[in-house]
C-alpha cells in the first residue's frame, strides 16, 4: 500500500487483479496514514473479498461502499456493547457521552442508543443519556464543555476520543477536579494510550491488540468478566462511586387544577406575588412566549413543606402545554417495526429530564409508572361523574302534584257519592226532614240533593256548612265518618304539599358508571373526560367500558375547566373526572352534583425521574406528613373549607314563589270568572222568566176577560 490511494489502487490492479487472485488479505499499522480503503474499493468492484486483519474504522462496516470487506477484529464502535454491559453490572442508569464528531464517534453513539433501546427493555435498569458532548477532533481546550457537564446530575462519563484529544480532555478535567473521587470515567482504547490518563479510569482494550497473528488464530467468543475487588476508583477509592450527584436546587412543574393549584396571572402594575403565593412562570410552547403567574393551593403548600423537610430549593413553573401528558406511539428509526412511547405534557418534561419533580394532582397509574417514579400517595381518590342537578319545572297545577291523578278522581267521586247517600238516607228515614213538623204546624225545608252536595264539600274543605244539614241519625253517622275522612285527606295533602314544594330536592339523573344510559351508545346522553388524562387511560384499559369509551372519545376536552363550565351551561350532561376535583366543584356550586359511587380508585403522587435520588426522601416525608396530621390540615384548608354552604342550603326550606303557586291563583281567577259568568246566565235566565211570567199573566188576564165577556153574553 502507498500513502497515495490512487497509487494503491493501480498496484492492486497491476499485481493482484491481473493475476486473478481469489482473496486479498490486507494489514496496516494502527497508527499511521495508511488505509486499506483503496484496496477495498478496487477489489470490491471486481467482487474479490478483502480480509482486513487490523482495520477497525467504522467506515468499513458500510456494505454499500465496502461491498466485500471482511475483518478479523471488531470495529471501535462495538465497544458501546461493552459499555452497556459494564453500566448494567455497576448499576449506573444515567450517563454523559463524550465523543468526537468523526464517523467513529457518531457510530459509537448510535450503537449505544440503539442497543440500549433494543436489548434493555426494563427502563429501571436501562442506561439513559443525560447529556451528549460532541467535539471537533484536534482539541485545544475542553473546559467549556466540562463546565456544562458539571451542571448535570450524572458523574459517569463515557468517552470516545483519539489519544491526542484524550490528553486535552484529561488535562482540563483535572484542573476542574473532575478526575477525583465521585467521578467515573469509562474510555475506549485510544484514550488509554494518553500520557496523562488519571488513576481509576476504566478502559477497554482488545486482547492481542498489536499481534496480527493472534487475531488470525483467535476463535474464542469474548466474554466480559469484572472483578470488583481489584478496581481502584478515582481518588484511590475502593468503594464504587454513586455515579450521580444529588442536586439541591430542583425544577418543579405543576398545572392548574383547583383546589390543588390556583393560578393567577400578574397584572402590569404588579411586580411580585402575594405572600401566600409562589411565582410560577408559564412558557408557552405554541407561541414561544413566557408569562408571569402566581400559584397557591394544596400542592403549593405541600411543596413548601417538602422543601423544608428534605432540604432543597426549587423553581416552580407551569406545564408548557397545559396538559398532564399522554403518550404517542412512534416508530423507531432503526428500520424495524418496533415502536416507542413518546410523552407530552408534564410527564414528557420529566421523561425528557427537563424537570426534576412534578407536584400536582398527578394520578398514579401503570402507564405513567413505567416511565417515571411516584412517591407514596399524598391523597387517595377515585373517579366519579359530575352532572347538573335536574331542574324540576313548576307547572300551573303544582299544587295538585302531592296526590296522583287517580287519587284526585277518587276524592271527587267520593264527594258526590257521599252527598247522594246522605240525601237518600235523610229522604227515606222516618226522622228525616220530610217527616218532621215544626211547632207552628209548617213543614221544614227538606234536605235536597243540592244541599247534600254543599254539605259534603263544606266538610271536606272545612269551609262551614250553614243550613241544609242532615237530620236523621243514620245520615248524621255517615256525616261524622265523612268528616273523619276529610280530616285525614286534608292533613295528608298539607303534609305532602310541604314536603313536595319546600323540602324535596332532585338529586341526580344518573345512578353511576353502571347506568344503562351511559353504557348504551344509542342514548342521547353526552359524557366526556379530559383527553390523554389518567381517566382517559383508565377507560382504555377497561374492556367492559370499550363501547362507552368509543362514544365519549369524540367529546373529550382539553382541560377539566372547559368541561366543568359546559356542565354548568348544560352543554355536557356528564363529566367523568377525579373525585377530589368534582366533589369540590359540587360543594361550591349547589347546582352541580356527583352521581353514583367512586370507581377506579387510585391516588395522587409526586412525580420524579426514574432513578431520582429524591424518591425515597420524598416518600418518607409524605408518610410522616400523613402520620403528623399535616395532610389532614391541608384538606381542611383547601378542599373542605367553605364546603358546608351547599349542605346548609339543602337543609334550608325553599321559599315558595309565584311559579310554585301560580295554579292556585289561576284557580281562584277561574272561580271568579266562573262566578261572574254564572251570575250573568242567572240574570239573563231570570229576565227571561219574568218576561215569560208577564206574557202568561197577560194571556191569563185576556182569557179571564174573554171568559167574562162570553158569560155576560
Amino acid at each position: 500500500m502507498d500513502r497515495n490511494p490512487i497509487k494503491t489502487a493501480l498496484n492492486v490492479c497491476k499485481h493482484l487483479i491481473s493475476h486473478r487472485v481469489y482473496v486479498v488479505v490486507v494489514s496496516h499499522e494502527q497508527s499511521g496514514d495508511l488505509s486499506p480503503a483503496a484496496v477495498s474499493y478496487t477489489s470490491g468492484f471486481y467482487q474479490i473479498p478483502v480480509i482486513g486483519i487490523s482495520s477497525r474504522d467504522a467506515a468499513f462496516s458500510d456494505k454499500n461502499i465496502h461491498v466485500s470487506f471482511l475483518r478479523t477484529v471488531p470495529p471501535y464502535y462495538h465497544q458501546a456493547d461493552v459499555w452497556l454491559e459494564m453500566l448494567s453490572h455497576f448499576g449506573y442508569t444515567k450517563v454523559i457521552i463524550i465523543h468526537s464528531s468523526d464517523t467513529d464517534g457518531r457510530a459509537i453513539l448510535g450503537r449505544f442508543q440503539t442497543t440500549s433501546q433494543t436489548n434493555y427493555d426494563d427502563i429501571d435498569v436501562r442506561a439513559t443519556v443525560e447529556m451528549i458532548v460532541e467535539f471537533e477532533p484536534k482539541l485545544e481546550s475542553f473546559t467549556e464543555h466540562l463546565l456544562e457537564m458539571k451542571t448535570a446530575q450524572s458523574r459517569v462519563y463515557l468517552m470516545y476520543a483519539s489519544t491526542d484529544d484524550a490528553y486535552v480532555i484529561f488535562r482540563d478535567a483535572a484542573e476542574l477536579n473532575m478526575t477525583k473521587a465521585g467521578h467515573v470515567w469509562i474510555v475506549t482504547e485510544q484514550a488509554l494510550n494518553s500520557n496523562n490518563t488519571p488513576g481509576g479510569i476504566l478502559g477497554l482494550q482488545l486482547e492481542h491488540v498489536n499481534s496480527e497473528k493472534e487475531h488470525i488464530r483467535d476463535k474464542q467468543k469474548m466474554r466480559l468478566r469484572i472483578n470488583d475487588s481489584k478496581i481502584l476508583w478515582p481518588g484511590k477509592q475502593e468503594k464504587k462511586p454513586e455515579g450521580i450527584i444529588i442536586p439541591t436546587h430542583l425544577k418543579v412543574l405543576t398545572i392548574e387544577e383547583k383546589p390543588f393549584v390556583y393560578v393567577r396571572r400578574l397584572t402590569e402594575e404588579e411586580t411580585a406575588c402575594e405572600p401566600d403565593e409562589i411565582p410560577c412562570p408559564h412558557f408557552n410552547i405554541t407561541d414561544g412566549a413566557s408569562y408571569d403567574f402566581c400559584c397557591k393551593g394544596y400542592c403549593v403548600d405541600l411543596l413548601r413543606a417538602l422543601s423544608l423537610r428534605i432540604n432543597f430549593t426549587f423553581d416552580l413553573a407551569l406545564s408548557p402545554d397545559g396538559q398532564f401528558g399522554h403518550y404517542i406511539l412512534k416508530n423507531l428509526t432503526t428500520g424495524t417495526l418496533a415502536v416507542k412511547k413518546e410523552w407530552t405534557g408534564l410527564i414528557g418534561e420529566l421523561v425528557g429530564e427537563r424537570a426534576d419533580m412534578i407536584v400536582a394532582p398527578l394520578t398514579i397509574n401503570p402507564e405513567r409508572a413505567e416511565f417515571i417514579e411516584f412517591s407514596k400517595p399524598f391523597k387517595y381518590q377515585g373517579i366519579t361523574i359530575l352532572e347538573k342537578k335536574p331542574s324540576r319545572s313548576s307547572t300551573l297545577v303544582s299544587f295538585m302534584q302531592p296526590f296522583s291523578n287517580t287519587l284526585w278522581i277518587l276524592v271527587m267521586v267520593s264527594v258526590h257519592v257521599v252527598a247522594l247517600v246522605l240525601y237518600l238516607l235523610d229522604r227515606f228515614s222516618p226522622f228525616g226532614r220530610f217527616k218532621l213538623t215544626s211547632n207552628d204546624n209548617t213543614e221544614e225545608d227538606a234536605l235536597n240533593l243540592s244541599s247534600a252536595i254543599w254539605f259534603a264539600w263544606g266538610v271536606l274543605l272545612n269551609s262551614g256548612i250553614g243550613e241544609g244539614t242532615p237530620r236523621s241519625f243514620s245520615a248524621r253517622v255517615l256525616g261524622m265518618v265523612w268528616a273523619g275522612f276529610a280530616m285525614i285527606i286534608v292533613a295528608s295533602y298539607t303534609a305532602n304539599l310541604a314536603a313536595f314544594l319546600v323540602l324535596e330536592r332532585p338529586k341526580t339523573k344518573l345512578s353511576g358508571i353502571n347506568d344503562a344510559r351511559l353504557r348504551n351508545t344509542m342514548e342521547n346522553l353526552t359524557c366526556a373526560t379530559v383527553k390523554g388524562s389518567a381517566v382517559d387511560m383508565y377507560f382504555r384499559r377497561q374492556v367492559e367500558l370499550s363501547n362507552m369509551y368509543r362514544t365519549m372519545e369524540a367529546n373529550n376536552y382539553a382541560t377539566a375547566e372547559e368541561a366543568i363550565q359546559d356542565v354548568k351551561n348544560g352543554k355536557l350532561m356528564a363529566f367523568i373526572w377525579d373525585s377530589s376535583r368534582l366533589e369540590y366543584e359540587a360543594a361550591r356550586d349547589c347546582e352541580l352534583v356527583t352521581a353514583g359511587e367512586l370507581f377506579g380508585r387510585s391516588g395522587y403522587g409526586i412525580g420524579l425521574q426514574k432513578g431520582s435520588p429524591w424518591s425515597d426522601a420524598v416518600t418518607l416525608a409524605i408518610l410522616e406528613f400523613h402520620e403528623s396530621g399535616f395532610m389532614e390540615s391541608l384538606d381542611k384548608s383547601w378542599i373542605f373549607h367553605g364546603n358546608m354552604q351547599c349542605e346548609q342550603f339543602e337543609k334550608t326550606p325553599n321559599t315558595l314563589g309565584l311559579k310554585n303557586m301560580a295554579g292556585v291563583f289561576i284557580l281562584v281567577a277561574a272561580g271568579i270568572v266562573g262566578g261572574i259568568g254564572l251570575i250573568i246566565i242567572e240574570v239573563v235566565y231570570k229576565k227571561h222568566q219574568i218576561k215569560k211570567q208577564k206574557r202568561m199573566e197577560i194571556a191569563r188576564h185576556a182569557a179571564d176577560k174573554w171568559r167574562g165577556t162570553i158569560e155576560v153574553s
